[in-house]
């Protein structure tokens, strides 16, 4: 009976990960600017055969390390270059990340405990949404927490095979995003071991082969770009990584507080219980290693001079662990706090006034004046937004009214309340195709290219335009993340002045060019009657001067 149950539970979660993480990842284009960034450099990788150095629009892009891109790479090659082969690999972590977890806690835990967790982590709205838009932080989630349980493990159990399996899924981390990886899980390990008065456990942690085998993964290819590229060295390690955490100069600093509200929203439902949670199992030992973790991962960004919202998608396996484990043991509890329920029940009857929002006159009218897209937008978006209203106001009255007097109902209502909303995503994934992308424009480009002497991207890079085109685009007055690039002699070609840029326009050249919608109205004045827009998209223009 038991087995049976347990392979229920696994189908279960196979079946719902497939609905939430798979269904539908190669129907809508890719987003600006991530997606056109992440999905470009692997098939530029392809097509150079160059798997050592990365190039962004044939620029060298020494931004971020390659574990991505080769990922990428690989996937583009067996399963062809589209969307759906761009997001596999992104929706294939999100599902190790759920089954290790199941796997795990399952150890630690017991069954129902490991199946709760791996549930909340599925429904996670901030998960949910992170495994179909690839950054390099699913991959990284992945290779991190597979880390921290290895680690765990070998600390229960003391079988060699986890500690070396620390040690080389730390190296892949590394690949994936670079040094953080050992800050983060160095501190969280150093704290754990000081927590249990164990610090004398470190010379058991096999340093000597787990650095060698940490190197045999991460110096290759450190070695062979260095040898390539003298810059590289400096501008990864230096610029990218202790000036992008010690200075706001990369324009993503924020508030210290600015992961708060990015961690109750990516983890919403359940956000709202994860203070009862910590509170509850503080002192619980098997859970101590996730928790300091939680809060390492969440320190660490929130002091960072660099922050976005994808930086502690790292927390949520391992805080769905201590959510899972806390549902457990309350399953059979009373709720009975109704203070909490009246709090719980106002967060809900928020989300309720989403559709009487967008309905509000003067909201709409803004709404609608942001893009030309907006008004199909919002009118395809309109059920939509309904029946998110309808969810919410079914919990928030189910709270309010005292429904919900067991924390098994809470974990039923919250389940069904997130699997509503992401079906209501899913089926709007037409919507979805047509938001922040470039794509129907690149289309266009490829249809006129022929007739245009130069295609030119005008005052920005708009990252999609690449990998629909398969091909490089001239940027006019605008370097941004390809600065560094961008200063290479054989970059030369592909970036022209704002002067050079006017010039062309006003030659008989034939030039075809993307450009911010706001800026057509100046080039109208400076070149009468032969400004002519070909079509709009998501605030970009595609624009002709012939």
């Amino acid at each position: 009976m038991t087995k049976d149950r347990q392979i229920k539970q696994i189908l279960a979660l196979l079946i719902l990960s497939y609905a939430v993480l798979f269904y539908g990842i190669g129907d809508y284009s890719l987003k600006e600017p991530d997606e056109g960034r992440y999905a470009e450099i692997p098939r530029e990788m392809n097509e150079l055969h160059d798997y050592i150095v990365p190039h962004l629009n044939y620029v060298r892009y020494f931004e971020k390390p390659p574990l991505l891109y080769w990922v990428d790479a690989l996937s583009f090659k067996v399963l062809r270059t589209n969307e759906w082969s761009f997001r596999f690999p992104n929706a294939l972590s999100a599902l190790l990340c759920v089954l290790f977890l199941f796997i795990f806690a399952r150890r630690w835990l017991g069954r129902e405990s490991a199946f709760l967790s791996s549930i909340i982590l599925i429904t996670c709205f901030g998960f949910f949404a992170m495994a179909r838009i690839v950054t390099i932080d699913m991959l990284f989630t992945l290779c991190l927490f597979l880390a921290l349980l290895s680690f765990h493990e070998f600390y229960r159990e003391r079988k060699p095979f986890f500690i070396y399996l620390f040690y080389a899924v730390l190296g892949a981390a590394t690949l994936a995003k670079g040094p953080v990886a050992l800050i983060l899980l160095g501190a969280t390990i150093l704290i754990f071991l000081v927590t249990e008065h164990n610090l004398h456990f470190v010379p058991e942690m096999r340093l000597i082969r787990g650095l060698a085998i940490y190197l045999v993964i991460t110096l290759p290819w450190i070695v062979a770009i260095s040898f390539r590229e003298k810059e590289f060295l400096y501008f990864f390690f230096v610029d990218q990584h202790f000036l992008r955490f010690l200075t706001s100069r990369h324009n993503r600093s924020g508030p210290i507080y600015y992961f708060l509200p990015v961690l109750f929203g990516g983890m919403f439902p359940w956000s709202i219980f994860i203070p009862r949670a910590m509170a509850h199992l503080f002192r619980d030992k098997s859970l101590r290693l996730m928790v300091i973790w939680a809060a390492v991962v969440f320190v660490f960004f929130s002091i960072s001079g660099s922050k976005l919202p994808p930086y502690i998608l790292p927390v949520f396996p391992p805080l769905a662990m201590v959510l899972g484990h806390f549902f457990q043991e309350k399953w059979g509890s009373l709720a009975n706090r109704w203070a909490e329920g009246l709090v719980y029940a106002f967060i809900f009857l928020i989300f309720a006034l989403a559709a009487a929002l967008l309905s509000f006159s003067p909201l709409s009218a803004y709404v609608k004046n942001m893009s030309t897209d907006a008004p199909l937008i919002m009118k395809n978006l309109a059920l939509f937004s309904i029946w998110i209203s309808l969810c919410s106001f079914i919990a928030g009255f189910l709270f309010l009214s005292g429904g919900l007097t067991r924390y098994s109902r809470i974990v039923i209502l919250l389940s069904f309340f997130s699997f509503a909303v992401v079906c209501g995503i899913l089926l709007n994934l037409g919507v979805v195709d047509r938001l922040n992308t470039a794509k129907n424009l690149a289309v266009m480009i490829n249809q006129e290219k022929a007739k245009a002497d130069y295609v030119i991207d005008y005052s920005s890079y708009d990252q999609t335009l690449p990998f629909y085109m398969r091909r490089g685009i001239t940027i006019a007055s605008y370097t941004g993340e390809l600065e560094m690039g961008a200063k290479y002699e054989d970059a030369k070609d592909i970036f022209i002045s704002d002067a050079a840029f006017l010039d062309l326009v006003s030659s008989e050249k034939n030039v075809l060019f993307v450009t911010k919608q706001k800026r057509i109205k100046t080039l109208e004045e400076h070149f009468p009657g032969r400004i002519h827009v070909r079509a709009c998209e998501n605030d970009r223009c595609l624009v002709a001067n012939y």
